[in-house]
């Protein structure tokens, strides 16, 4: 039987280990297909976690075991990454949407019904309730609040990990610049030259931005500046670090040297 067969059998019997336990792996683990030896040897870990908190229900006696460090994932924190693992371990829920942590009172306008006046007040409001929740909204500065608002209705139907202290950072940024509401507002947004800005002949921008900003035919010229700029920097960088590797790897040799007798 070839290794990957048997790796394949043996993923299917530790998957399904955590289905007869009626254990969504889904919810704290990541599959990793692509290397199934990984994968399994992540899954006996778990499994191993399952099974010990199954006999004693204890963190404590857990711990004293050194079973100190769940392995959820994401991991948070000790602290949080426990929460998450007894809560998963219960069948209780381990993510909610920021919506259900508002107010049960809050009520929620949309965007195309509220004036801009309107907007800025609802705004506020929203930003408040978040923030009680524990939740940060670090977008940059000047943004018009519209945007912000509607952004921010969007992002009410995801869901995150709960906390048990604090809560999430929002800072709005997916790392895909041409899709992002902020782009003109945004250092890195005016620095990189994506295909889509080649594509336009200029920085491209989604529609409910054009409302309020307007990219003209030199902005692509200035993308594409800043992005050999930025690939001078980065190739720098590289450079710098192979030179540090080259350098340590050198004084460590030397330093085995002096330890030969002679």
């Amino acid at each position: 039987m070839s290794k990957n067969i048997e790796e394949l059998l043996e993923n299917k019997f530790l998957k399904k280990e955590f289905e007869i336990r009626n254990l969504d792996l889904s919810q704290i683990f990541y599959s990793t297909p692509d290397d199934l030896e990984r994968e399994n040897n992540l899954l006996k870990h778990l499994l191993d976690w399952v099974q010990k908190y199954s006999e004693c229900h204890d963190r404590k006696k857990m711990e004293a075991e050194g079973y100190e460090f769940p392995p959820v994932d994401p991991c948070i924190s000790p602290e949080n990454d426990w929460y998450i693992f007894e809560r998963w371990m219960n069948g209780l829920p381990i993510r909610t949407k920021l919506k259900d942590q508002l107010p049960q009172k809050f009520v929620l306008k949309k965007t195309e019904e509220l004036n801009d006046e309107e907007i800025l007040i609802e705004l506020q409001k929203l930003l408040e309730a978040l923030e009680v929740a524990g939740n940060s909204i670090e977008l940059n500065d000047g943004i018009p609040a519209r945007l912000v608002y509607h952004y921010l209705l969007e992002t009410l139907e995801e869901e995150n990990e709960f906390f048990i202290d604090g809560g999430w950072v929002n800072d709005g940024c997916t790392g895909y610049c041409p899709d992002c509401f902020q782009r003109p507002w945004c250092i890195s947004g005016g620095q990189l030259c994506w295909p889509e800005d080649q594509e336009v002949g200029k920085m491209f921008l989604i529609d409910s931005v054009k409302r309020y900003v307007s990219a003209s035919p030199v902005s692509l010229q200035i993308l594409q500046k800043c992005q050999v700029e930025e690939d001078k920097k980065f190739k720098d960088f590289e450079m710098n670090q192979n030179n540090n590797d080259i350098s340590t790897n050198l004084s460590s040799s030397d330093s085995d040297d002096d330890d030969i007798p002679f």
